[in-house]
Formats: structure tokens, C-alpha cells, sequence
């Protein structure tokens, strides 16, 4: 086969993967959160992050727990290089099931969010910095600063939705 011919191929693959579709980010206002996780906080803590995510997705998926996968990426100043702050839950909806024991609810709330929907398979998503600078940009056309904080939102689809609040 000749390099143009695989070139095709892989652009192909590309394509029907989502990889040329765009990153559309969009303003929402008056958006108040409800979720139900634990906290992932510390150096070295992605085993003890997998396990609470792949836990919570587990919850969801047998019917013990009504709403969506959710992680939280708290980015203070303060982290060191390799320490995560994490929320990891799901997001209550307007019927509330019953909540596991060791949970905590958190509130999530502001004037105005940003937010951009990744429907593309997960190889070919752009990166959260790209996704974050996407967000911060449109942010700043309404005057808008925005928290160094993320909420991910997994759907069973298997698309993302990322959301930053406004201060």
C-alpha cells in the first residue's frame, strides 16, 4: 500500500470518529448542581480515583442510583505538581434516589456557566486544556471570568459534557 493510500485510511478513521467535528461551547445562566460523591484529594491518588469512578458508573448502571457520572476538577493555586482535588458523584436529578452511605451532597451554583459537549469517540476529544481555553474565550465575550474549577459530566452515550462556572 502506498502512504497516500494509508493516509486516506487513517483520515477516514479520523472522520467517522469525530475527529473534524468542531468544539461548539455555549453560555448558560441560573444553572443550580446537586451531587452525591466522594472526595479524591492527594499525590499518587489515580488508582483510588479509578476505583470511586468505575464504583459510581457501576451504581448508575445497575439502577442503584438515578442520574449522571460526574467528576469535578478542582485547580487551585495550591496543588503541587502531581496532587489532584476531585469530586467524583453523580448528579442528582429532580427524583432522588437513595444515597450510599460514605456520600456527601455538594451544591454547585452560579449566574453563568460555559459549556462545550464532546460527542466524538474518546481517542479523537480534544484535550482538556483545549477544551478549558475554548471555554475561557467565550467567557470573555460577556465579560465573564471563570473559576479554576471543571464539572465532567458522563453520559451513557459515552459523549462528555464540560462545564466551567462563572465568578
Amino acid at each position: 500500500m502506498s502512504l497516500l493510500s494509508l493516509t486516506g485510511i487513517a483520515m477516514s478513521i479520523y472522520f467517522f470518529m469525530g475527529g473534524f467535528d468542531p468544539l461548539v461551547t455555549a453560555r448558560s445562566t441560573n444553572n443550580v448542581y446537586s451531587i452525591a460523591g466522594k472526595f479524591v484529594h492527594g499525590h499518587r491518588m489515580h488508582q483510588v480515583e479509578s476505583k470511586l469512578f468505575v464504583e459510581i458508573r457501576d451504581l448508575i448502571q445497575n439502577g442503584k442510583l438515578n442520574g449522571d457520572l460526574c467528576l469535578i476538577d478542582y485547580r487551585p493555586d495550591t496543588l503541587e505538581d502531581g496532587e489532584i482535588n476531585r469530586f467524583i458523584g453523580i448528579l442528582l436529578g429532580d427524583d432522588v434516589s437513595a444515597i450510599p452511605a460514605g456520600f456527601k451532597v455538594i451544591e454547585l451554583q452560579s449566574h453563568a456557566t460555559y459549556k462545550a459537549a464532546l460527542s466524538m469517540h474518546p481517542l479523537v476529544m480534544p484535550n482538556s486544556q483545549k477544551v478549558e481555553t475554548a471555554l475561557r474565550k467565550h467567557a470573555a465575550t460577556y465579560g465573564d471570568s471563570l473559576q479554576n474549577f471543571s464539572m465532567e459530566i458522563f453520559y451513557p452515550d459515552n459523549s462528555i459534557l464540560v462545564e466551567m462556572f462563572a465568578e
